[in-house]
């Protein structure tokens, strides 16, 4: 019988590694007073609730922003073996508490405890039939038949970038090679995927593992321009899925506790550019005038700041193709792709309503017949 306790404990220090489309809920665990932390997630399969949890918070590595590490003050230590990892999941899920899992570990030994998550999955998998949504972390230092392995099993796998280079890297987690633990571990994803394709007996057509990772923004003086130009390298070269952005928050009890967090803005930015970049197409010097000379995003939306920089003139919409009206603040891809195929002209400004358009945004960016913001007020 794992302990609710233990179940408690290895969910909350899960709770470090959020994405940006996760919020934390807490469930009643049993008959105590504990609670769970649950996670309503979006994932590939859409919504989600996550158990969200560790194998063991027990780590030989020395991250010195993270509460799990050899050089914290923490105080217990807890570990499952694999039968109780997937027997505690699977009691959660025929309860209905949760839909699916995110599974994680601390580093006592990077192959045994990599192999400890395998385990789990398999079991999950091959005994317990479970056919539900499954993320599994890859761990630095893990061996290419493991990562194999857990593209078999998973949904989606996952290895933190952290930070933006060697250098940086060496500085908040001394023991962990940037080149060789994380990069040569993605690099061994995106082969894997590109010849891996799996259904898991769903009934549903073979679907791609989805490969993401994660940044923290501000930890060690890296700039926006650094974290985003390492984003667009993993989108064109390691083809991520999708990068998260992790605004640097200090966490008592480990060597950055006093240092000061960033502000969420800069995060919020971030995953606005790097939606510029990933679904609208703009290349990596369209985004440029976004940064200010020092390498900073301002605190303000991106494309309107590019917007401002670069429209010379009002666009005509009417006849405009679909990448340059992707380009106005306020119209998004299905509008543009909606004004571009438009069999009729653009007249008023309902029309543009109806396309999609968000005038409060666009107006200073467009013209309509030939009339820019100033003199739009005599249409309907």
């Amino acid at each position: 019988m794992v302990s609710a306790e233990k179940v408690r404990a290895l969910s909350e220090l899960a709770s470090y590694d959020m994405e940006q489309e996760e919020q934390l809920k807490h469930i009643p665990l049993g008959e105590a007073k504990d609670t769970l932390h649950i996670y309503e997630a979006k994932t590939p399969r859409g919504s989600c609730t996550l158990f969200k949890t560790l194998m063991t918070n027990n780590c030989k590595m020395d991250c010195r922003y993270c509460v799990n590490a050899n050089c914290s003050k923490r105080k217990a230590a807890w570990k499952y073996t694999p039968i109780e990892l997937a027997s505690t999941f699977m009691a959660l899920y025929k309860k209905r508490m949760v839909q699916g899992l995110f599974l994680s570990s601390s580093i006592e030994d990077p192959i045994s405890s990599m192999e400890s998550i395998l385990e789990s999955a398999r079991l999950l998998r091959a005994k317990m039939r479970y056919r539900g949504y499954m993320h599994l972390k890859i761990l630095p230092g893990s061996t290419r038949d493991q990562v194999e392995r857990a593209i078999q099993y998973a949904d989606r796998v996952s290895i933190n970038l952290e930070t933006v280079s060697p250098s940086r890297l060496s500085e908040i987690a001394s023991n962990k090679d940037f080149k060789n633990d994380i990069l040569k571990r993605q690099a061994w994803i995106r082969s894997t995927q590109s010849r891996f394709k799996h259904s898991r007996e769903t009934g549903s057509a073979p679907t791609r593992v989805s490969h993401v990772s994660q940044l923290m923004v501000g930890i060690n003086g890296e700039s926006d321009l650094d974290i985003f130009t390492l984003a667009a390298s993993e989108y064109d070269h390691m083809k991520l899925n999708r990068m998260y952005y992790s605004a640097f928050r200090p966490v008592m009890d480990t060597h950055l506790e006093r240092t000061s967090a960033a502000p969420i803005w800069r995060q919020n930015r971030l995953y606005q550019l790097d939606w510029l970049y990933r679904i609208y197409s703009y290349s990596r010097d369209e985004v440029q005038p976004a940064f200010s000379d020092n390498g900073f995003l301002h605190n303000t939306d991106p494309k309107v700041a590019i917007a401002r920089t670069t429209f010379e003139r009002p666009l005509e919409i009417n006849g405009a193709e679909e990448r340059d009206l992707l380009r106005v603040p306020g119209i998004g891809p299905k509008t543009a792709k909606s004004l571009a195929k438009a069999r009729e002209k653009i007249t008023s400004m309902a029309a543009l309503r109806k396309h999609g358009v968000v005038l409060g945004r666009a107006l200073p960016f467009i013209r309509i017949n030939g009339l820019h913001q100033t003199t739009l007020a005599s249409f309907n």
